[in-house]
């Protein structure tokens, strides 16, 4: 692909026509989207005659340059005021709603969990520009969604061409595969911690405190039978003639 700068592309687009303007804003907002570097874009876009940046292909290529840059208020600005087609919906409404998680997470200082989101995008809804009023499904289709666990199995930190790839194969945005894998790997921490603290928990149940663990109910050792009091043994006496010498045979002296 071509690059651009900022010296070149002033004076460049002065003789693009407006296809031209409208291939190479739509080749450039991808590259973005799949890099999260929009230098370039941003380097073309504000470069335009005024005549071009009215475009929708131009005012979505700012809108991806203001949420790279967390220009929040100049994304929300942008897209409440201008119309766009259905075609660009989808990807202009993750922009919307991943601006607004963003933010809360900059202002929360941690990561958010699901109800917060639940809560953010009850609170700020889509602008009826980037939304032809039916209900929105954030969950994805079956088939998606095994598409993508077959993919987090061999690997939780997909690449660039791998989330293009599967974002091809899922009719979805590189933005909500990419999120996907993201709240999966939360999701699996979350869970990972969970066990350890049950593990710990059951561990000390056992008897790791050193406390002496109780039989249940009914189920107690039987009792020793009673030390008898007395003792029906004669006491022993030895005989006097126990260790007396064996009695002498004298015969002999009758044969003399």
């Amino acid at each position: 692909m071509q690059s651009y700068t900022s010296q070149n592309t002033l004076t460049a687009t002065t003789s693009y026509s407006e296809q031209e303007v409208v291939c190479i804003c739509e080749s450039l907002f991808n590259e973005g989207l799949q890099t999260g570097r929009t230098d370039q874009l941003a380097n073309f876009i504000f470069t335009l005659p005024p005549c071009y940046q009215s475009s929708e292909s131009a005012l979505k290529a700012q809108a991806l340059v203001h949420f790279t840059n967390q220009n929040w208020k100049a994304l929300y600005r942008l897209l409440e005021c201008h119309k766009f087609s259905p075609h660009n919906h989808t990807v202009l409404q993750n922009l919307w709603l991943d601006a607004h998680y963003k933010e809360a997470e900059k202002t929360k200082e941690r990561e958010l969990g699901a109800v917060c989101k639940y809560r953010i995008r009850k609170k700020n809804p889509f602008p009826n520009t980037i939304w032809d009023g039916e209900e929105t499904n954030y969950c994805f289709k079956s088939k998606s969604r095994n598409v993508l666990r077959d993919a987090y199995k061999k690997c939780q930190y997909p690449s660039v061409e791998d989330k293009r790839r599967l974002a091809q194969q899922t009719e979805l945005s590189i933005i909500q595969v990419s999120n996907w894998f993201k709240n999966k790997r939360q999701r699996e921490r979350a869970a990972g911690q969970l066990d350890r603290s049950s593990a710990r928990s059951n561990d000390s149940d056992d008897g790791s405190s050193g406390c002496e663990s109780k039989p249940p109910m009914g189920m107690e050792s039987p009792a020793p039978p009673p030390l008898p009091t007395s003792f029906d043994l004669q006491p022993y006496y030895p005989s006097p003639y126990a260790f007396a010498a064996p009695p002498c045979d004298f015969s002999y002296i009758q044969n003399l």
